[in-house]
């Protein structure tokens, strides 16, 4: 099966529905595919989100084990960046389980939390260790405002956005305070900063960025959107955390063991500092809004959301049995006839049309289990599909002996008189009306009684495929019965899949019932 290299460039509009995980059921927006819906990067994504949990876990309770206890401001990086990989683990999981959801956007705001932490312990600002407490306290002061936010917010949209403008923009503000500090500062600072620069700026690029682009594409499968920028997350996250941890220990070291005249202790050296951090505050939060509104803005939102990649689903209901082979067929009626978007008691006239009941085995509804069956859904595939059942009162050696005669069309309706082609397998079809019709037969099977022919003359049956097997199936009644499935190109211009079962309905097989009379 094809997957497609990238998505439709536009963004899905969210759809909320009720996630459960762990026997919690909230309400969410999907961000992820999952094995339950059998997407082809189901289990891709199931294990990438285990997998980046267990390593961060891991990296997290290393990190809290090499801190002294009880806390220390010795040690506070350490004990940051341990609680910094212990959340960002619970993100991944959240994620996996409850999508986009209040749930997640709490757990991000606290993922949030020791990013502000790193930041006050780096400002210039905190000139001393009872300032940058203070700052701790504020900084844990506006996460929890964050929260509030997020649960008081009467959607799920407007939560959305009040805590990713703010927690994106330290995403972006983190690495150009320390790349600003790498490019600007001495040896010293340099060598300081080149760990904590990397380290979030793979986070921003490969982990932070990825995560709002996959939100823009669920549902629209595709390499760059189902693998791409997934195993984009599932590896740099820990490369993060790693690069982070190993910050951390030069970090705390420096805080106890620089020496500089007057310098308070558990602070960094005043030239390890980083200044007018209110200006990379608002230079991140301008930034940040560029993935979150501008780019969405620029792309618009899609028209529809289909998935396009085949997957197992119901394509029929508990009532229902349909004729082997009818799948696709019935499938496309429903599309066709919005039973779905449109839910009909099972009395409703519509399932006494012709073009329903031909489908159907007994031709009416009946008591009968579901099945599943991979399938693209009916907007996703370049043809409509239809099909019949038809009874002839006739052998079916007869109805075979005609219908496989290449050169013979009396049982196609209108039909004057059929030419074979230079080819064994063409022939032009004369009608009545004047017209003539081109078509090819790609199975022609003595052995299973089976047709398989095609229209390529150009015009508006260009494209159309005819299915026809007799059988003798020991029914009730006796005679011959034919199945007769068809494919019709959706082309502007072309035939609509209720006009071709008008025509096959009350024409063609009107006219094969007056032909096979006995």
């Amino acid at each position: 099966m094809s997957i497609p290299l990238f998505p439709p460039m536009c963004v899905v509009p969210p759809v909320e529905t009720r996630c459960t995980f762990f026997g919690i059921t909230i309400p969410c927006v999907p961000a992820v595919v999952t094995t339950e819906n059998d997407d082809l990067f189901g289990m891709e994504v199931l294990m990438g989100h285990w997998i980046t949990f267990i390593i961060l876990m891991a990296i997290g309770l290393l990190m809290l084990s090499y801190a002294r206890w009880p806390f220390t401001y010795a040690d506070a990086m350490k004990i940051t960046i341990g609680l910094y990989s212990i959340i960002t683990a619970f993100f991944a999981l959240f994620r996996l389980g409850f999508h986009v959801s209040r749930l997640l956007l709490i757990m991000a705001a606290l993922h949030n939390l020791p990013e502000w932490a790193i930041f006050v312990q780096v400002s210039a600002a905190n000139t001393n260790s009872t300032m940058v407490k203070n700052g701790l306290r504020a900084a844990t002061f506006f996460i929890l405002t964050i929260v509030f936010l997020v649960v008081m917010m009467p959607t799920l949209t407007y939560a959305l956005l009040a805590e990713q403008a703010f927690g994106i923009m330290l995403d972006f503000a983190l690495p150009l305070a320390f790349i600003y500090q790498y490019i600007t500062g001495s040896s010293k600072v340099k060598s300081f900063y080149l760990f904590p620069a990397m380290a979030h700026t793979i986070h921003l690029f490969f982990t932070i960025i990825p995560l709002v682009l996959a939100n823009f594409y669920v549902g629209r499968t595709s390499w760059f959107s189902s693998f791409f920028l997934e195993t984009s997350i599932y590896v740099s996250a820990p490369i993060t955390h790693s690069l982070y941890a190993r910050w951390s220990f030069e970090f705390d070291e420096y805080k106890q063991t620089e020496t500089v005249k007057d310098k308070p202790t558990n602070v960094l050296p005043q030239d390890l500092r980083v200044k007018n951090v209110v200006w990379f505050l608002v230079i991140g939060f301008l930034l940040g809004l560029v993935p979150l509104i501008g780019l969405p803005a620029s792309l618009g939102f899609c028209a529809t959301t289909p998935h396009c990649t085949p997957k197992g689903a119901i394509v029929a209901t508990s009532v229902a049995v349909v004729h082997p082979g009818f799948e696709v067929a019935f499938e496309d009626m429903i599309a066709f006839r919005k039973l779905i978007e449109l839910p009909r008691d099972v009395h409703d006239p519509t399932f006494e049309e012709p073009s329903i009941r031909s489908l159907l085995v007994g031709e009416k509804l009946q008591e009968s289990e579901t099945y599943i069956s991979h399938y693209q859904p009916s907007e996703c595939r370049k043809v409509a599909s239809g099909a019949v059942d038809i009874h002839l009162d006739a052998s079916c050696d007869r109805v075979w002996s005609v219908v496989s005669n290449w050169s013979d069309c009396t049982w196609v309706a209108g039909c004057l008189y059929a030419v074979q082609g230079a080819k064994v397998n063409a022939r032009v079809l004369h009608t009545n009306e004047g017209d003539t019709l081109s078509e090819v037969y790609h199975k022609l099977d003595a052995k299973e009684r089976e047709l398989i022919y095609e229209v390529v003359q150009p015009g508006p049956l260009k494209g159309y495929t005819g299915h026809l097997k007799v059988a003798d199936t020991g029914r009730e009644v006796p005679g011959c019965y034919a199945t007769y499935r068809f494919m019709i190109p959706k082309v502007k211009g072309g035939v609509s899949l209720d006009a071709a079962y008008d025509k096959l309905l009350n024409v063609i097989i009107l006219a094969m019932k007056k032909v096979f009379k006995s």
